[in-house]
Order: structure tokens, then sequence, then C-alpha cells
């Protein structure tokens, strides 16, 4: 006879992800435990972004007002640098904003959150491998680091471990759509930068380099740059140096950074896969970059992770409930990847394209330079979207739009 299984949910990773999902069990009442290998507070490498979708998911979990607490500022406008050309533009509908916190501070805040709401919780404890049954994954060896390990079993076992998901490699998830790895990135938190009047996100597009600067405290910014893959090498050998110096050479960055320092040191990586990975199998489930992970130049993997916390939630517990695992975790992914393919595929294309100079940005600057020409174009972009952008594209700003007409009739009514 099979042993009874002490949780309905074990699940392997304690971060945006795993802590997220781990909420929205418990509020249903189920068992959850949840295990890192890290002790918290811990930081991690990130874009830290989160756009206004993100920050309303943030709300539903219960933790935004903790987060915002912190000093995190909102964010109400985005600057996007083509050269020497700037498009500046709300952050969202009216009323709406990003931010961008520290993970030290927001993975700290989701996990507390995840024990209020009932689940049990493990640092500094690892998943060693998984236990299987006829086939059938039943839970998990677990490792208290430095202590005694034991098997835990569980009805389901979610990696939420991340891009190199261990969980994922024991159980054989299948990835697809593969594309290949992105470009180098580095990263790092520094003070004393000279501030905008009113904190806006920028990414400035220049040299075939992409610049990111995300203001989260009141003196503390993150500075992102990201490069060629060929870059890399020669990069390597003086990355504060060449991070610095190109930076400086940014639209009024020069200036900006005269009396910066950088906290701890620079982080860097050399490129990140994108793929999705099947996020289910008998007896085990995925989700965070475990399940879809992509470049991180779009800045969409925090928020990505939150909304698939819910979508997961809301199949295990059709599941938990008497459903048939197979259906009902097959519409789960076929949900996912409905809603996350145009989100992919633009990330996929903005890691492939480049910005060279170009002598057509030079006639951009003569219709510029004139107030009312500029107008008149602004306009007109609307019209000339058909022919710029794929369906996918359309697709997505199709739902953007109707977020801000959502907003507009809101503010008539009222």
């Amino acid at each position: 006879m099979a042993a009874k299984p002490e949780y309905d949910a074990l699940i392997v990773g304690a971060r945006v992800a795993g802590s997220s999902l781990a909420i929205r069990l418990a509020q249903q009442g189920r068992r959850v435990l949840l295990i890192d290998r890290d002790g918290f507070p811990s930081d991690t490498m990130s874009t830290h972004f989160l756009n206004f979708t993100a920050v309303e998911s943030l709300r539903r979990l219960g933790v935004l007002d903790r987060v915002e607490a912190a000093g995190f500022q909102r964010i109400y406008r985005h600057r996007t640098w083509v050269e020497d050309v700037c498009i500046d533009a709300p952050a969202g509908p009216p009323g709406a904003y990003s931010i961008a916190p520290r993970r030290i501070v927001l993975d700290q805040v989701l996990l507390e959150r995840a024990r209020e709401c009932g689940a049990e919780v493990m640092e500094r404890t690892r998943a060693d491998g998984l236990l299987v049954e006829s086939g059938q994954v039943v839970g998990a060896k677990v490792q208290k680091i430095g202590g005694a390990s034991s098997e835990v079993r569980a009805r389901v076992v979610v990696g939420a471990d991340g891009k190199g998901s261990l969980v994922a490699k024991w159980a054989g998830a299948e990835a697809y759509n593969v594309q290949p790895v992105g470009r180098p990135i580095y990263l790092g938190y520094f003070h004393g930068v000279e501030p905008q009047p009113e904190p806006a996100v920028e990414v400035f597009f220049e040299s075939e380099r992409i610049g990111f600067f995300f203001p989260m405290r009141p003196d503390e910014h993150l500075l992102s740059l990201e490069a060629q893959p060929e870059e890399f090498d020669e990069i390597r050998r003086d990355p504060l140096g060449w991070f610095t110096g190109t930076f400086g050479e940014l639209p009024n960055m020069g200036r900006r950074l005269k009396g910066a320092r950088l906290e701890g040191k620079l982080l860097g990586v050399r490129g990140v896969e994108n793929c999705f990975r099947k996020p289910f199998g008998p007896g085990w489930a995925l989700t965070g970059d475990a399940a879809y992970v992509k470049d991180p130049c779009t800045a969409y993997g925090i928020g990505d992770a939150l909304l698939q916390a819910f979508w997961l939630a809301k199949a295990l517990a059709t599941w938990l409930d008497g459903a048939e695992w197979e259906s009902t975790m097959s519409e789960y992914q076929a949900r996912r990847d409905t809603a996350f393919t145009a989100l992919f595929e633009q990330t996929v294309a903005a890691t492939a394209a480049t910005d060279s100079p170009s002598e057509d940005l030079n006639r951009l600057r003569a219709i510029l330079v004139n107030q009312h020409d500029a107008r008149r174009l602004l306009h007109a972009v609307p019209g000339l979207a058909q022919q710029i952008f794929e369906p996918m594209d359309h697709l997505r700003h199709a739902a953007v739009a109707e977020m801000y007409a959502e907003a507009s009739a809101e503010q008539a009514r009222a």
C-alpha cells in the first residue's frame, strides 16, 4: 500500500515563482511545503522591473503595500531612447505605474506572505531527486543543508527552481520553441546618480547595445547593459571599466554618472536561453523560469512568473478537487502558451535586432525638430502599425489598448 502524501504540493524554489504559487495554494487551504537551498533574505540576479500588470499581481497577492513601504518608488513614465531621439510615454493606463524593487526585499516579502497564508517553509534545504513509483512522481528527496535528509511525499511536486531547474531535468521536461541564447548582460546597483525630476524607466538603444535605467528607491538605481555575444570575452577583462564607459556615452548619462558609486560588485551572465518547457507530467509541474524562460531584455520575467502562479494554482485546485490530471493540466499549458507566445516572440525579435547608425534617423530628426510636424507624425503612427508589426504583436497591443479604454471609461463615470 502506497504511503499517504504529507502535502498537497511540495514546491522547490521559494523566490517569486514558488512563493507566489504557495500563497495561492495556501489560501485555498492546501497543505503546502515550500523549500529553497538559500536562506532569506537573499539576493539574486534579476532585471527587477515590474510593469503595471505585475504591480496589480502584487496587489492581488496582498504584498504591494509592503513592497512600497520599503521605499520603492512608483514610476509613472517610461522613456525610450533610439540614439539621441527620445519618446516619453506613460507607464500604463491612467493611474497605472511600474516599480523596480530589489529582489532581496521582494522575495522576502512574498515568502513571509506565504507563511502567513499557512504554507510551511524550509530554508537552506535542497531537493536531491524525485521519488517515483510506477512512473508517477510522489515526492522528493530533501536535504537540510548541514543537517538530516528525508523523503517528502506530496500529491504534486512543483519545480520553481529557475532556468536551470533540476526538477525539470529529473522529470525529463521537454523543451520546445527553442531559440538561440540571448546576449551578455551586466548590471549593478548605483548610488549618487543624478536623478530625473520625475522617476522614469529609461531604455537606450544604441550601437547594437541596450542600456536600462531603473529607479528603485531614492538614490538607488539599477543600471544594466546588454552587449553582443562576440563582445563577451573582451568585456570580461574589465567589466566595470567597460560598463561605466559605455553607459557614460548614452544620452545625458555622462553628466548624471559623475558622482555615481557602485554598490557591491557588477553582476554579469553570458546569455540566457529562450524556450518553453512542457510544464507538467505525472505528479509534477513547473512554473516561473523553470517552465518558460527568455532573454531579460523585455523585462517580462517577474510579471510572467506571477501570472503563472495564478493560473497554475487554479489548475491544481481543479485537479485536487477531483478533475482529471491530464486534461486539466493540458488546458493550463494551452492557456499559458497562448498568453505568452506574443511576449516570447517579441523578446526573441528584440535580442536579434540591432541599432547601427542609420540615415533614416536623420529624416526622423528633421521631422521632430518642428513640434507641429512631430504632432502630425504621432497621430499618423497608429495607422502605420498594421504594416510594421506581426500578428502576435497586434494581439498584445489590442489587449493593452483595451485596458486604456476601460480606464478612460472608468474616469468618465467618475
